[in-house]
């Protein structure tokens, strides 16, 4: 499903539950509006089943038209409760054009009959149940898809709490690890690629910085506002909505995907005052803003990943910081690896011959610089 078709699915959907909430009331009038809030979901239902169907309806059609229509694109199939939907019509017409309040017992039987509509419409056309349908699927699928999943589940079930976490933990997963500087904790003798995929300022890049200014888990996270906002910028993200988001939602923590996560337990943002409304525009500004970044995604294009590796003639070969024998040694290739992985080769800038340009990181070893084509092996 397209984003158009979706939004019309939870247009749908919210006009709905607001219905609902008018229902509740034996004011006339209140219940005047849920029956014109109840056909409009309905109407904006079937506008989406249209667009999944290809089916063209003229401007201004009547309600009628729209079930007509589709059951002409699905015959010998037919939409269901087609006279409960009439029914509903006509008194929404009565109301709208004619002043006449529904019957509060005519029109509540008529509610249950929507949503189990909207519920085998929507697993015999969408492949779904109603309440399944999010903008959430149109995200890539990785990590951050699934927390935001996550978000939304909690915030169905009421659990705004669960839902505002779960959405800063999709933040992070997509823009905030590249900030973490407790990489930068360690000296390590190799550590150019961490420098390279750090987006940690290079005031914090160091040891002693980290030491004096980090008093809990989450104070690894440094940002380089710039940045950021420059990378926001390039994405076509609301950066408003970001530090919306980034205020309204508890710091998270993990020093890996291995790792278990940290929460602040902060009071102020999970305050049950307000934290219906907040954790509904969190999950609705979360969205938008993952959706952004991943149109930027697909419409980059770059050669599909594959990987390559260049065989060593022994074991301890230098690695050069630059592609040059006379830079500086980074290390030595540890013992028993004699394969490495590498991305590109070029001439060397001292006229020494040809580099290879190398690159591994795991838990145990990490490698990084360019290596002299004399120490590879041609078999």
């Amino acid at each position: 499903m397209n984003k158009s078709l979706i939004n019309k699915l939870l247009l749908s959907r919210s006009l709905y539950f607001q219905a609902q909430e008018n229902i509740k009331s034996n004011n006339g009038v209140r219940i005047s509006i849920a029956c014109n809030l109840l056909q409009d979901s309905v109407e904006s239902f079937l506008l989406g089943l249209c667009e999944k169907l290809d089916v063209n309806v003229p401007d201004k059609a009547a309600f009628s038209k729209y079930i007509e229509l589709i059951n002409e694109k699905i015959s010998p199939l037919e939409l269901p409760f087609r006279q409960n939907l009439n029914s509903l019509n006509k008194l929404r017409v009565n109301s709208k054009h004619h002043g006449l309040e529904p019957a509060k017992n005519e029109l509540e039987p008529l509610f249950l009959i929507v949503w189990e509509f909207f519920n085998q419409a929507s697993q015999s056309h969408f492949g779904k149940s109603f309440s399944a349908i999010s903008l959430v699927e149109l995200l890539r699928d990785s990590e951050y898809k699934d927390l935001l999943g996550s978000a939304e589940q909690c915030f169905n079930a009421k659990d705004f709490r669960g839902c505002l976490e779960n959405a800063r933990k999709a933040i992070y997963v997509k823009f905030e690890c590249a900030y973490d500087a407790k990489q930068f904790l360690e000296d390590k003798q190799l550590n150019g690629l961490m420098s390279l995929t750090s987006k940690v300022p290079y005031f914090a890049r160091n040891k002693k910085y980290l030491e004096e200014n980090v008093k809990e888990p989450t104070d690894y996270i440094i940002y380089d506002h710039n940045a950021l906002e420059m990378e926001l910028m390039k994405l076509n993200i609301d950066s408003v909505a970001y530090w919306n988001v980034w205020r309204l939602t508890p710091e998270v923590y993990r020093s890996d995907k291995k790792s278990s996560w940290i929460v602040k337990n902060d009071l102020s943002k999970f305050d049950e005052e307000g934290i219906l409304e907040r954790a509904e525009y969190v999950l609705h500004a979360t969205t938008e803003i993952l959706l952004c970044a991943d149109q930027s995604y697909i419409k980059s294009k770059s050669p599909n990943r594959k990987y390559f590796y260049i065989e060593l003639i022994n074991e301890g070969v230098p690695i050069y910081e630059k592609a040059s024998k006379s830079s500086k040694i980074r290390g030595l290739t540890p013992p028993g690896v004699v394969k490495i992985d590498s991305n590109y080769s070029i001439e060397g800038m001292d006229n020494s011959g040809l580099f290879w340009h190398v690159s591994h990181w795991d838990d145990d070893l990490s490698i990084y610089g360019y290596i002299h084509n004399d120490c590879l092996t041609w078999m």
